[in-house]
């Protein structure tokens, strides 16, 4: 899959979890685009997905494209992970 835009990836893959590489956050690091790795409504099997791309890249992040549930808590981290 090619980068788009974020609001692309938000129409989409609305209320799913997405695994972005080679992505781009702007001056406040907000997403501004990425190339979508995988998809899914199920949050388990994105983090299962990204065990096996952390083997082959990097620069990876997950991102929830819909309103979090409250009783949900998300968090996004950006930058190379060491391994």
């Amino acid at each position: 899959m090619d980068i788009k835009s974020i609001e692309d990836i938000k129409t989409k893959f609305k209320d799913e979890w997405v695994l972005l590489a080679d992505y781009e956050t702007d001056k406040y690091n907000a997403l501004i685009s990425g190339k979508v790795i995988a998809h899914s409504k199920d949050r388990g099997e994105i983090y299962n997905l990204l065990k096996a791309e952390l083997k082959k890249r990097k620069k990876l992040c997950i991102k929830f494209m819909g309103s979090v549930p409250q009783e949900e808590v998300a968090v996004m981290f950006y930058g190379e992970i060491q391994v």
